[in-house]
């Protein structure tokens, strides 16, 4: 019987778990929470080797760690955009630099 997948998938557990294991503290609906999960193991997979490299940790505690943080991280630029309202603001610079004129207000 071929293991290949399970080989693979066997250094990736302490990403999964750390991005898991983060969603205990998150607050938001399950669709946000689950992409939430979906970039925390992305961040896991691609940022574990360069962590490794920089920190000297071993290679499960720098997934596990990755894992985690990286939705944390996440979460708080999520709340910061909702909090102080950046999409429009985002939305007006974007305008400005394209010289495309105001977005009208509604008003007749």
């Amino acid at each position: 019987m071929d293991n290949n997948w399970f080989d693979q998938l066997l250094p990736k557990v302490p990403g999964i778990l750390g991005s898991a294991g983060a969603l205990m503290w998150m607050q938001g609906t399950w669709p946000r929470k689950a992409a939430m999960l979906v970039l925390g193991i992305a961040a896991s997979n691609y940022g574990t080797p360069d962590f490794v490299v920089a920190t000297g940790l071993s290679e499960g505690l720098a997934g596990f760690v990755v894992g985690m943080f990286s939705m944390t991280a996440a979460d708080w630029v999520f709340r910061a955009w909702d909090q102080f309202a950046l999409g429009p603001l985002l939305n007006e610079w974007v305008r400005k630099r394209l010289g495309l004129p105001p977005k009208d207000g509604g008003a007749a």
